[in-house]
């Protein structure tokens, strides 16, 4: 047995080293270290300080999982961004059909009712206000928010959230629904601004989108 090493590992456990900074240091190896030390008794500043030596390197191996996570999530966006874009004019149809599809107002036995879709998410109402302005060629002036909104949103806020995202003057928003609710007192929103209702009335144009998406269903039969 190396008895000067461990000694030597003995006294640097004693004073707060790790196993490893042991090993490294004697270069002898970590099973070595550890059968040697196992019995020492650290002193209180020694355990203190392997106590925070081990917090901080957790801390620092969350932080580099985080910025490995953000890499590869950035990484996989920017090839995702080359195979999908740049967008056409028939992608922007079909987006915001079904878009329609999904969350738009449709009273299939009837022929003049508003268009309307709803959201809380601004990327699906850009979308669709896309759709509506260079698809259908529908004047951004006609185009009418309404929110729906919970007593604890603030109204001023949430209609300057909206008019910024949608990029729609305050004038052209109608008035907001605000929503009673005693069930349950705390809410989890997507977000804290409301839902959104985007509204157009022009029933030429809901009997063309129903029409629409008659023929994309037809087509999958």
């Amino acid at each position: 047995m190396k008895l000067k090493e461990k000694d030597k590992a003995r006294e640097l456990r004693y004073q707060g080293f790790s196993i490893k900074q042991i090993a490294d240091d004697l270069k002898v190896s970590k099973g070595s270290v550890s059968v040697w030390v196992r019995d020492v008794k650290l002193s209180e500043s020694a355990a203190v300080k392997i106590g925070q030596r081990l917090q901080s390197g957790r801390e620092h191996a969350r932080e580099s999982l985080l910025r490995n996570n953000l890499e590869q999530r950035d990484a996989l966006y920017q090839r995702c961004k080359t195979d999908i874009l740049p967008l056409s004019n028939r992608d922007l149809w079909i987006a915001g059909l079904m878009l329609y599809a999904g969350e738009g107002r449709k009273v299939w036995d009837v022929s003049s009712q508003p268009i309307e879709l709803t959201s809380s998410d601004p990327f699906i109402h850009r979308i669709f206000i896309n759709f509506l302005t260079k698809i259908c060629k529908v004047p951004c002036s006609k185009i009418k928010i309404r929110l729906f909104l919970y007593p604890d949103i603030n109204l001023k806020e949430a209609k300057g959230f909206w008019s910024r995202e949608l990029n729609i003057p305050l004038k052209q928003f109608q008035r907001s629904f605000i929503k009673q609710s005693y069930s349950n007192p705390i809410r989890i929103r997507r977000t804290k601004y409301g839902t959104a209702h985007i509204v157009l009335n022009n029933a030429e144009l809901y009997r063309k989108i129903l029409g629409w998406l008659k023929a994309v269903y037809g087509y999958y039969e």
